[in-house]
């Protein structure tokens, strides 16, 4: 199995079926790496957003090959204030979801499928009250 980031991970929250049909329409092909939508988020929240993320790869025909996508272990870093970092582990299917505050984010991850190597940084911004839709490329080489 597709080992990142060698760190001890939780899964994070991950999205509800209302979520996902989300993703059936955003992020559905490779081509999609490296977009952010802003979504309408709920509650009322001045401080914090939400930020949505579904893996992709192109080393595979299917972007979204649970081969490549699943179960992959991720960083998120505050870009503006530092501190703790955040763990997390998409799904089955390559998705994720967190709270986080608002500002800039980083997301890291890195690691081996069989013989490609795979090593991500991107940078999205969180909006309060507001989801973040991510689209990340796991940039398999």
């Amino acid at each position: 199995m597709f080992l990142l980031l060698f760190f001890s991970c939780t899964p994070s929250n991950l999205p509800d079926s209302a979520d996902t049909a989300i993703f059936d329409e955003f992020c559905s092909v490779f081509a999609e790496a490296g977009d952010t939508r802003l979504e309408d988020g709920s509650g009322d929240s001045t401080s914090s957003g939400q930020i949505q993320g579904q893996f992709v790869q192109d080393v595979l025909v299917d972007a979204r090959d649970p081969q490549f996508v699943a179960f992959v272990d991720y960083l998120l870093e505050n870009v503006d204030v530092g501190g703790q970092a955040t763990r997390g582990r998409t799904d089955a299917v390559g998705r994720f979801t967190a709270t986080l505050g608002q500002g800039n984010w980083q997301i890291k991850t890195s690691g081996h499928q069989g013989s490609y190597y795979c090593a991500q940084e991107s940078t999205f911004a969180i909006v309060a009250g507001k989801v973040t839709l991510l689209c990340v490329d796991m940039n398999c080489e």
